[in-house]
């Protein structure tokens, strides 16, 4: 009787550790997922970095052919010197449009990781309390087991199952547990008769 208050009480503790370590990888995959979401905010800023810098050299140019073109003695605000001037802007446009496109792509990725991240947190508490009461469940059964011998071990009184199958692994039933059989196969229904 006192083995099977032992492992009630031990059964609780691992109940109690099972769901304590859930609160835990939920705490990291939160912690995770803000940072994935700081580091989606801090792509974005390089970006946006960029493309301001992509305008800054695009007005540099433009002062630079002027000047030159005024030094020529040529009209700078026509002809060649204007053309020029207007491909350097059509194409330092593209450069900042992208890099305005990369900057909301860059915050889009971050909350989806995030997001994602808080998910497996929410995922992993879930799985805690499963687990955990899957364990009380089973001390609950090797209780009752221990505290009255003899006693039917289901409620139509038949003998409880000492194996099981999941998959190809066969499993036997022993001390409240699950033990795989190594080198365990099936036979089908067919082979039987064989």
């Amino acid at each position: 009787m006192e083995m099977a208050v032992a492992a009630l009480i031990a059964s609780g503790i691992q109940a109690y550790s099972t769901i304590q370590q859930g609160k835990y990888q939920k705490t990291m995959y939160n912690l995770q997922a803000r940072q994935a979401e700081l580091q989606g905010r801090q792509n974005a800023l390089n970006y946006s970095n960029q493309a301001l810098q992509v305008l800054d050299r695009q007005r540099k140019m433009s002062s630079t052919i002027v000047a030159r073109a005024a030094a020529g003695g040529i009209n700078p605000f026509t002809g060649s010197p204007m053309t020029v001037d207007q491909y350097n802007a059509f194409k330092a446009g593209e450069e900042y449009n992208l890099g305005k496109e990369n900057a909301d792509m860059a915050i889009a990725g971050g909350l989806a990781q995030s997001q994602s991240l808080q998910a497996a947190g929410k995922q992993a508490m879930k799985q805690a309390y499963f687990n955990a009461a899957t364990t009380i469940a089973m001390g609950v059964y090797s209780y009752g087991q221990a505290a009255t011998p003899g006693a039917p071990s289901n409620a139509a009184g038949a003998p409880a199952p000492r194996s099981a199958q999941y998959g190809s692994t066969q499993y036997s039933f022993s001390n409240g547990n699950f033990i795989p059989i190594e080198n365990y196969t099936t036979i089908s229904p067919r082979m039987q008769g064989l």
